[in-house]
């Protein structure tokens, strides 16, 4: 796999990574043989990238469960089965909702846990539901016992995740509130009860416990954010001082000082806590605090320095591009613009025109749909593509933040990737997204064509005003001229 030596002028000794350390160990790894197009990184590979700014909790699993790696490998080879048959039937117009809910909660189980009885449980329902004709009918409806949307997740946060996309699909669609009260978010609803929620989910002890918290409390308070910042309306009512406590608890707990991230943070053996740079949870929480985010200069150095390593500690996936990272970037690059200087401007622009060139020439394909890579889901497939394009200002103008560069064929691409959308009858929260995303296009088209009309509109009547004002000066002049008597 291809590295770059990124010049790190600056330490991170919550990392516990020295430079010495980590430019010798980006050194080795440019010596290794390139990775082809699609070939996947070795497993050594991918733990030495991820512990450059991250954590690997790998040898901590084996720790738990010697045969980890086995049981592993065979359950996310079911999980990968299960996964194309789900895409397959939602491919078919099959509705999916509690089928996705299932799938979701079984590969966090997979991927961040050697819970081995709870994953089986979780993949057999899986395949139960995937061999019904149906999934329930009432499968986004909204639950009256807790509040949420989410009939099929059993974990708490991922039944937060559910009713937070429900609520805000629903809200924007059709103005429409909860109608039962939001009780699951009585769980956090003080600072004391946020302040425990989150101390519980900061720190992994793999080796103790057998689970990563890193996904959910990436999951959680992504959630979190939407609905204490009010991202979503006041569809709840939070304790005073909520959003405050929200805040000075990733302020003064939370965000590394030195990298200006955020993510998981790990107990290691020795009893030190190991931080980490995640770019996916460092995302979702500037994403909704966007002016009120600290460290911005460190976190847009940082952002840099980890181009070339393994998600979620870098931008790649398997040692390739991802639409989903990358879009991941572009929005931490459009907080950071005002503080990067010009070099780093330069630099991004550059990657950001890389980015924009790999989701459309390697990506798209002819019938409008995208490429499933790194994607969960169907849905997943085409949101986080069109979410890359949007937020790099490819078919709005007005969020064109590093060019300006225009794109003309940006609103055809949109036509024809809602038609492969609505023929495929897709019909989730995160299709439904990518639809509103291209109306706010054309509205905000619309409106810049009113707007150049009444422009255009006021130059001309501008300029015939001025003629007739020089034309009835002239004429006054000449009125007041008298003639000569010969």
């Amino acid at each position: 796999m291809r590295r770059t030596l990124v010049r790190l002028q600056f330490r991170f000794p919550s990392l516990r990574v020295s430079i010495v350390v980590t430019a010798w160990l980006l050194l080795w790894l440019e010596a290794m043989p390139a990775a082809e197009a699609g070939q996947p990184v070795s497993a050594a590979e991918r733990a030495a990238s991820r512990n450059i700014f991250g954590y690997d909790p790998t040898p901590e699993f084996i720790k738990f469960d010697p045969e980890y790696r086995q049981k592993h490998r065979l359950y996310a080879q079911q999980l990968e089965e299960l996964q194309l048959e789900l895409a397959r039937q939602a491919a078919k117009g099959r509705a999916t909702p509690c089928s996705r809910q299932i799938f979701l909660e079984a590969r966090w189980l997979v991927f961040y846990s050697a819970h081995w009885d709870r994953i089986q449980r979780r993949l057999d329902d899986l395949r139960n539901m995937l061999g019904l004709p149906t999934d329930p009918p009432d499968a986004r409806d909204q639950v009256e016992v807790d509040g949420s949307y989410d009939h099929c997740s059993e974990a708490w946060f991922l039944k937060l995740d559910s009713t937070i996309e429900e609520v805000e699909d629903r809200g924007e669609r059709r103005g429409e509130k909860p109608k039962f009260p939001l009780k699951l978010l009585d769980r956090i609803n003080s600072p004391d009860k946020l302040k425990a929620y989150l101390d519980s989910v900061l720190i992994s002890e793999v080796a103790k416990t057998g689970i990563d918290n890193r996904f959910e409390l990436n999951i959680a308070i992504t959630a979190i954010e939407r609905f204490i910042v009010g991202h979503v309306g006041s569809v709840y009512a939070f304790a005073p001082g909520l959003k405050e406590a929200l805040f000075d608890y990733e302020d003064k707990v939370w965000q590394d000082p030195q990298t200006g991230f955020f993510g998981g943070w790990y107990r290691l053996p020795d009893g030190a806590i190991r931080k980490t740079a995640d770019l996916s949870v460092t995302f979702h929480i500037v994403s909704y605090r966007r002016d009120t985010i600290r460290h911005v200069p460190e976190m847009m150095r940082t952002l840099i320095a980890m181009k070339d390593e393994e998600y979620p500690f870098g931008w790649l996936e398997e040692g390739q591009m991802s639409n989903h990272h990358n879009y991941d970037v572009v929005r931490l690059f459009r907080i950071g613009w005002p503080r990067m200087d010009a070099a780093q401007r330069d630099w991004a622009g550059a990657e950001m025109r890389r980015m924009m060139d790999f989701c459309l020439k390697e990506t798209l394909n002819p019938d409008g749909s995208f490429k499933m890579m790194d994607e969960d889901t169907l849905g997943s497939s085409f949101l986080f593509p069109i979410s890359l394009l949007n937020e790099l200002g490819y078919f709005r103008p007005s969020l064109r933040f590093w060019t300006w560069e225009s794109f003309p064929d940006a609103m055809k691409l949109a036509d024809r990737v809602e038609a492969r959308i609505k023929a495929m009858g897709l019909t989730d929260t995160e299709s439904a997204k990518v639809l509103r995303r291209f109306e706010e296009a054309r509205r905000e088209r619309r409106a810049w064509f009113v707007l150049g009309g009444a422009v255009v509109a006021a130059i001309v009547l501008g300029g015939w005003m001025c003629v007739w004002w020089v034309r009835r000066a002239r004429s006054r002049r000449n009125a007041r001229v008298e003639p000569l008597n010969c």
